[in-house]
């Protein structure tokens, strides 16, 4: 049985695929930007100013930057924090903050943040595609020109945002439980590490990771004795990302904000979404008649805002509005709302869920991405984002789009047609990659709306494991690797 191993053809190859996947990077010029890419460093350099005045070291210096220009339109998602982490406002991922100010240069482009994405997203999946395809160069550059260029990869590893770790944790978690005997021990302990890391940097993550596992491990226990590794491994691996990551996360949080919390200082995006479908609206307006009965009534009282935009994003938004202290009771009460409006309106929260959800499912596209935006220093010395969301459509990405429709399309067809003749494991690496996407389409359709780029950063997962699936078989021009198990 052929041994992932830490090589030196391994690395390599690694940054081979690195390297590929930085072509947004030459084409555009920068990397592409949303609002919470600034305020991801922005809250970085908070964090480490806090952490070297606790440790009475010097002050960073702040990097120069472009000032903003007046007439220019700019958006910060950052909410200004006093030095005590309990009194910020809003906050991003602990972890993803820190490096996006570490990897914050050239200036605050964000360049390094990419470099650091593509290489340690090449390293995880170069790994997991050989622990089924072999060790072949062919298979790699199979692999590799698939996922540079037919895939959404490449863009969301040039994205600024942690959604690119999202592949990383739903592949290691469908791959490591059944070849977990495959890689040397400093390979797993990579493949854990970033699989763990990517369930921490982004409050989706969790939930997704935690889904995937709830739904897998009760499949397992009723074909334990079909399945090709011992249960109690199989089980273990596949729990270690979602439970690891998760009290990273709880960790990070009491840190930083004195409070554990799986999304500390998160924005309400879960209450603004329920206010945007109507039915929190409407029971709102009905409670807030009491100013008192919830903190977001003492703000806006019986005329809650129709939208997320007008909630959260607009001027004189919630963030804006409120005080550390109530946007903290706006967190504790979210739930409490959304169990309520959920009470009052059934029928129509479930209509919401039973529409939104599987749209989210088959919906995924690059239209998000557009590179006109830079990354500034406000007069205030808060780092924010200017011109967001500016630039035209690039037709590079209409072309990808249409690319990885039919890659998945072919995927899809290919893994039916092959089902009955794979491998034990190889079915339930399946199964586990079509569990993830549908957790990942119930967690951000209920939780933040429908959005293409949800679905796109994890549905070219089902091409990819057709690929490596197809030359593990022998079906693409390789001779199989190791024994047939069992099935």
């Amino acid at each position: 049985m052929h041994k992932v191993s830490l090589t030196r053809v391994m690395m390599m190859r690694s940054l081979l695929l690195a390297l590929l996947l930085l072509w947004p990077l030459l084409i555009f010029g920068r990397p592409a930007y949303m609002v919470d890419s600034a305020a991801y460093q922005n809250g970085g350099e908070r964090a480490v100013t806090f952490v070297l005045r606790k440790l009475h070291l010097a002050k960073p210096h702040p990097r120069k930057v472009p000032a903003v220009a007046e007439g220019d339109k700019t958006v910060s998602a950052a909410a200004p924090a006093k030095e005590d982490g309990r009194d910020t406002k809003v906050a991003r991922s602990i972890l993803y903050s820190v490096l996006g100010y570490v990897f914050g240069g050239p200036g605050m482009s964000m360049v390094y943040m990419a470099v650091f994405h593509a290489v340690t997203v090449a390293l995880v999946l170069v790994a997991l595609f050989e622990s089924i395809a072999g060790p072949g160069w062919r298979p790699f550059a199979a692999m590799a020109g698939f996922a540079a260029f037919a895939s959404p990869l490449a863009p969301t590893v040039t994205f600024i945002m942690p959604d690119c770790y999202a592949p990383v944790m739903l592949g290691a978690m469908a791959i490591l439980p059944f070849n977990w005997d495959r890689f040397s021990w400093a390979m797993r302990a990579l493949i854990m590490g970033f699989a763990i890391f990517g369930v921490a940097v982004h409050t989706s993550h969790p939930p997704i990771a935690l889904g995937t596992a709830l739904a897998v491990s009760p499949l397992l226990l009723l074909i334990r004795r079909r399945l090709p590794v011992a249960l109690p491994k199989a089980l273990g691996v596949l729990w270690a990302p979602p439970i690891l990551g998760t009290l990273l996360v709880l960790l990070t949080g009491l840190v930083g904000f004195g409070h554990a919390s799986v999304a500390p200082k998160h924005h309400p995006l879960a209450l603004a979404r329920a206010i945007d479908n109507g039915p929190a609206r409407w029971y709102l307006v009905e409670e807030c008649r009491n100013p008192h009965r919830y903190a977001i009534c003492e703000i806006y009282g019986t005329h809650i805002p129709n939208t997320v935009q007008e909630l959260l994003w607009s001027k004189d938004n919630l963030i804006v509005r409120a005080t550390p202290r109530q946007l903290d009771r706006i967190r504790a009460e979210e739930n409490a709302i959304l169990l309520e409006t959920t009470k009052r309106y059934p029928v129509q929260q479930l209509i919401v869920v039973v529409h939104d959800v599987p749209e989210q499912f088959i919906r995924f596209s690059l239209n998000y991405f557009r590179y006109g935006s830079t990354i500034v220093r406000s007069a205030k010395g808060d780092i924010i984002l200017r011109n967001p969301g500016s630039g035209e459509d690039p037709a590079l990405l209409y072309v990808l789009d249409r690319l990885t429709l039919i890659t998945v399309i072919a995927g899809t067809l290919a893994l039916l047609l092959w089902w009955r003749g794979m491998s034990p494991s190889q079915r339930w690496m399946v199964v586990i990659v079509v569990i993830g996407l549908l957790a990942n389409a119930a967690v951000c359709a209920i939780f933040s709306g429908v959005a293409p780029r949800y679905q796109a950063r994890l549905v070219w997962l089902v091409p990819w494991l057709a690929l490596a699936i197809g030359f593990a078989r022998g079906g693409l021009g390789m001779v199989r690797i190791g024994r047939k198990e069992k099935g």
